[in-house]
């Protein structure tokens, strides 16, 4: 089995060599650039004007105690769109100046790390703030200023992050959830970070009223711009891509993770950043398991394969499943299972649409389901965006991104099945985003039988 390994990494390195000589899969449509700074100073704008008179002080992630590569908190890259530690940014709603705090240089820093932002006029041009400043001068003197009592004695009113806060590839649930169990460690107890935060600018300037933020950043977030559904777009059509090629690539003898490689090293050519979430590729009974991450099974000719795997891009997340027999042809019981939850899918997607609800969808995916005789195991569909499971509302509004998802798993037989795509909401309906990769059985066995960049690796056909 470990020969197989090491020839399916050989083989893959090989390939990977000789595609960097060719085109890429969508040459023609490279990667989209950043978001343009006057996006993110739109959004400061829009932000202002909904928090009425004070001071909107937000923090960045600080650096991981390890090296893995740094991703920033969503609240502070969606106002900001800058992945570097240790930054502050005040927006002061009375004067209308957004205000960057950054690190000194440091020459360390530089020689390990690469150059990061420093305070002065460069920086402020190159990240659209009206001023960057030094960091340790504004706790030093400078918040003191920005805090102090008018001649009538009152503080301004403080705007800030009061919950956990996600970084780019987790999600507010994942951040409460961590918070709280932290806190309620009997040998821990601390309180999140922006808890403690509050805490210390209570004690520092009495009768300084603090206000949460995160509801207003929410109710902004959940509707997309032009700019945003562009980069969710893309990411989409590079986790598309990256399905398919592990779609033509499988044979029996392959491992959960060897497709997981195939779909990451196209995610990588087509310019896409991290994970949105960690791979699931899960092979006969695994299929079952809806966050299965392991990717340990070697794959048999009879599994049938449940993949959910996509890529951000510029910080912005994808979530993109699709369900394909390992052997490239479907039996006829793994044929209906797959028909019958495309079906379903397809039912749910007509229905999408300005004013529909998630509630309403659920309820219709878990009927169509018992319907055909299957259980719901899970909700239809999530919003996407910052997070793979994003902030929004119920109501459907165009500008939303969602997924729709069924799914049905037969536990006993030891195979499952889901289908997801990426759905946006337009003015009178909706764009599938994903439609890139097949779905159907009769599409997936066409595709199936053209060659991938794994193709041979493990010498079965």
């Amino acid at each position: 089995m470990h020969c197989l390994a090491a020839s399916f990494s050989r083989a893959l390195l090989t390939v990977a060599a000789t595609l960097a000589l060719g085109p890429a899969p969508n040459a023609q449509e490279p990667a989209p650039a950043p978001l343009p700074l006057q996006h993110f100073q739109s959004l400061r704008d829009s932000l202002r004007e909904l928090v009425g008179e004070g001071v909107v002080i937000l923090r960045g992630a600080e650096q991981k105690p390890s090296k893995e590569v740094f991703t920033q908190d969503q609240e502070f890259w969606y106002l900001t769109g800058i992945a570097e530690p240790g930054l502050w940014m005040v927006c002061d709603t009375r004067t209308g100046q957004d205000t960057l705090f950054v690190p000194p240089f440091s020459r360390f820093t530089a020689t390990w790390d690469g150059s990061r932002l420093a305070p002065g006029e460069e920086a402020a041009e190159r990240t659209g703030f009206d001023v960057v400043g030094n960091i340790r001068s504004f706790l030093a003197r400078d918040l003191d200023a920005l805090l102090a009592e008018d001649e009538d004695g009152a503080r301004p009113v403080v705007w800030t992050l009061l919950e956990a806060a996600p970084n780019v590839t987790s999600t507010d649930y994942d951040a409460a959830g961590a918070a709280r169990r932290r806190s309620e460690d009997p040998f821990d107890g601390r309180s999140s970070r922006e808890q403690a935060f509050a805490k210390a600018l209570e004690e520092r300037f009495s009768g300084l009223e603090i206000r949460g933020i995160r509801g207003t950043l929410n109710r902004m977030r959940a509707v997309k711009t032009d700019a945003e559904i562009a980069q969710i777009r893309a990411a989409t059509q590079a986790a598309a891509e990256g399905i398919a090629e592990a779609m033509k690539s499988v044979e029996p003898g392959f491992y959960e993770y060897q497709l997981a490689a195939i779909a990451r090293y196209v995610f990588t050519r087509l310019g896409a950043g991290p994970d949105s979430y960690a791979a699931i590729v899960g092979g006969g009974p695994n299929g079952c398991v809806l966050h299965y991450s392991a990717l340990t099974r070697q794959l048999l000719a009879d599994d049938l394969i449940v993949m959910d795997y996509g890529p951000t891009m510029h910080g912005y997340a994808t979530d993109v499943t699709r369900t394909f027999p390992a052997d490239g042809e479907f039996s006829d019981d793994e044929r209906k299972l797959v028909q019958d939850v495309y079906d379903v899918q397809q039912e749910l997607i007509r229905n999408v649409r300005p004013g529909a609800t998630l509630g309403d969808l659920s309820r219709m995916c878990n009927q169509l389901l018992q319907d055909k005789g299957y259980r719901s195991f899970h909700g239809p569909c999530h919003h996407v965006g910052l997070a793979v499971h994003d902030v929004g509302g119920n109501v459907l509004q165009p500008g939303m991104v969602i997924t729709v998802e069924p799914g049905a798993y037969l536990v006993d037989e030891g195979r499952g099945c889901r289908i997801e795509d990426v759905v946006l909401v337009t003015e009178d309906g909706c764009e599938v985003l994903s439609a890139g990769v097949p779905a159907t059985p009769d599409e997936i066995e066409a595709l199936m039988r053209a060659d991938g960049v794994g193709q041979n690796d493990v010498g079965v056909k």
